[in-house]
């Protein structure tokens, strides 16, 4: 089995897919933007060969896969690959025009705006007869000033086609509105401010778009507000609940997930789920290893195994409440040790961030496990107090 994948070398932490496709013997040839041995040496020694490219760039990209496919037909390997995946949002729309130019099953061109565009996206929630934030696409700033009015402020702008909470904007009032406007390059969907707590039905599907494993986080505040500053906490729940698994899985069969991850996120109010976006790809930075410390399983295996039609070998139920702690570089009540000493046995892991993480996810990581709910917040709240 030949799998190509794209951009192995970020998130750091997704160089585990590609090290489980080796472990399970399926050849890995791979595209991206770093310099090859800029990458981990373990990671480069399960790749067959690598092209660096553009990947913004269809020319460059399709230069570096037919220079991959003239390597691999050399070593004998006829054909081209049997999948194509990057587990990033970024590089979908690029999987989708390998896909259809050398006619491998998945994702192609023509599906791309239905998992990219969120106006194409609100239109699929309110067919499938789930409730939406009010708004619209707006074009010129007098159509925004228009819908705002009609709304009422505050209102949110996010860009139509974009990753997470890049580029979103909370406005609370016309004058801002027409200030943030001018800087605009793209299409903005302008919607309605919905006070409400934010949930996720993330999961993985296989080939047939069967579920296989079913996850939810639950998030402290808005990623805008972590954007602008406000220390990052949110946690991986040891249940879902029913109504929401019922509405994820809808979902699931709506835009038709099959062979992906998928990470869908929803207002949670008046006892039900109101969707704002879906994604098909893993919940970003270091969600799968909080999903992996909640089960004491491996996720990245699972998926390689998958592949293979193998035993994904998932235990069945969550053992624990996994908890991210994300600081911003601010003052804080416990100093790094002082927090160390705090979790104690809890923390399972503390790094870092890649710099590109740096606004949402915070500088540096902690990420610690508890049996039950209430002592992963009680935590939480000490780790983002402010010195």
């Amino acid at each position: 089995m030949d799998v190509l994948y794209i951009s192995p070398e970020f998130p750091p932490n997704f160089a585990n897919f590609v090290k489980h496709l080796h472990q399970e013997e399926i050849r890995v040839w791979a595209i991206g933007e770093a310099d090859f041995y800029s990458m981990p040496a373990d990671l480069r020694a399960c790749i067959r060969w690598y092209a660096r490219a553009d990947l913004n760039n269809w020319r460059t990209a399709e230069l570096a896969i037919n220079e991959i496919l003239e390597v691999k037909h050399a070593q004998g390997f006829e054909g081209a690959f049997d999948l194509v995946e990057s587990h990033n949002e970024a590089w979908l729309r690029l999987e989708g025009v390998i896909n259809e130019r050398l006619s491998i099953p998945g994702i192609t061109l023509r599906e791309v705006d239905r998992l990219k565009k969120k106006s194409v996206m609100k239109r699929i929630f309110q067919e499938s007869g789930l409730r939406v934030a009010r708004g619209a696409v707006v074009s010129t700033v007098q159509e925004a000033t228009r819908l705002a009015g009609e709304l009422g402020y505050p209102v949110i702008l996010k860009p139509n086609e974009g990753v997470g909470a890049g580029g979103t904007r909370r406005v609370d009032g016309p004058e801002r509105l027409a200030a943030v406007f001018e800087e605009l390059r793209e299409d903005y969907l302008l919607e309605e401010f919905v006070d409400a707590p934010i949930v996720t039905y993330d999961g993985l599907t296989d080939a047939e778009g069967n579920i296989r494993f079913e996850n939810s986080l639950i998030y402290g505040e808005g990623l805008i507000e972590y954007a602008q500053g406000k220390d990052t906490f949110f946690y991986v729940s040891r249940r879902i609940p029913e109504r929401l698994s019922r509405v994820g899985q809808s979902l699931v069969r709506s835009f038709n997930v099959r062979r992906k991850f998928f990470h869908f996120e929803f207002f949670e109010r008046d006892g039900d789920y109101t969707p704002m976006e879906i994604n098909c790809r893993p919940p970003g930075g270091a969600i799968i290893d909080m999903m992996n410390y909640s089960i004491d399983g491996d996720l990245y295996r699972a998926w390689a195994r998958m592949l293979r039609r193998r035993p994904l070998e998932l235990p069945p139920a969550k053992k624990y409440v996994v908890a991210f702690i994300g600081r911003k570089d601010t003052p804080h009540a416990l100093n790094h040790d002082q927090l160390v000493e705090r979790l104690g046995h809890r923390l399972v892991d503390y790094a870092e961030n890649p710099p590109l993480y740096w606004e949402v996810m915070g500088r540096f990581r902690y990420i610690f496990r508890c049996s039950d709910e209430a002592e992963a917040c009680e935590l939480a709240a000490a780790a983002r107090q402010e010195g």
